[in-house]
């Protein structure tokens, strides 16, 4: 039988990836999609209710180093390609454990980096196998001054959706 943080992980990671609104008060386990930010906020909760210690993380990373088109790339002119992405730390074991459900399974046919078989215990595979920065909010919010053009961001986070709905079929 699985642990309940392997199962919790499983459950929200199954959510399709898709950028979207983000609504605190919206969240639950059941939504229908959604991206960093409500997957971690999800499982956080998840977690926090079976009695995990958990915090938010925020990471720095490249969507440069995801498998995407450069046609996608090329519309962050302004923005840049370097942008703070979520996840979660739980303890576990007496131990701080990154864990990133981001990306749902359908997405390793495409070459993202998606955790299979995780153990509960270890770091799951995170947004990129690149180079990435891992802060607490207060250290990010203090630290990072990465500013996204919003006109720019929706054109991106429509072709992406578009590119991922495209590419499960």
């Amino acid at each position: 039988m699985k642990p309940v943080i392997v199962n919790l992980f499983e459950k929200v990671q199954s959510i399709p990836y898709k950028v979207c609104k983000f609504d605190e008060t919206a969240l639950n386990e059941n939504i229908s999609c959604g991206d960093c930010r409500h997957k971690s906020y999800i499982l956080k909760n998840l977690l926090e209710k079976e009695g995990f210690e958990v915090h938010l993380v925020k990471v720095i990373f490249d969507w440069r180093d995801l498998p995407l088109p450069e046609s996608m790339i090329k519309i962050l002119k302004k923005s840049g390609t370097v942008w703070p992405h979520s996840i979660i730390e739980v303890k576990v074991g007496g131990k701080w454990v990154k864990v990133d459900c981001t990306w749902d399974l359908k997405l390793k046919e495409l070459g993202f980096p998606v955790t299979e078989n995780w153990n509960g215990s270890s770091d799951t595979k995170q947004v990129t196998k690149r180079n990435l920065e891992f802060y607490k909010p207060e250290v990010y919010e203090a630290k990072h001054k990465i500013l996204i053009d919003k006109t720019e961001a929706y054109e991106f986070a429509e072709k992406l959706n578009q590119f991922l709905i495209l590419s499960r079929k």
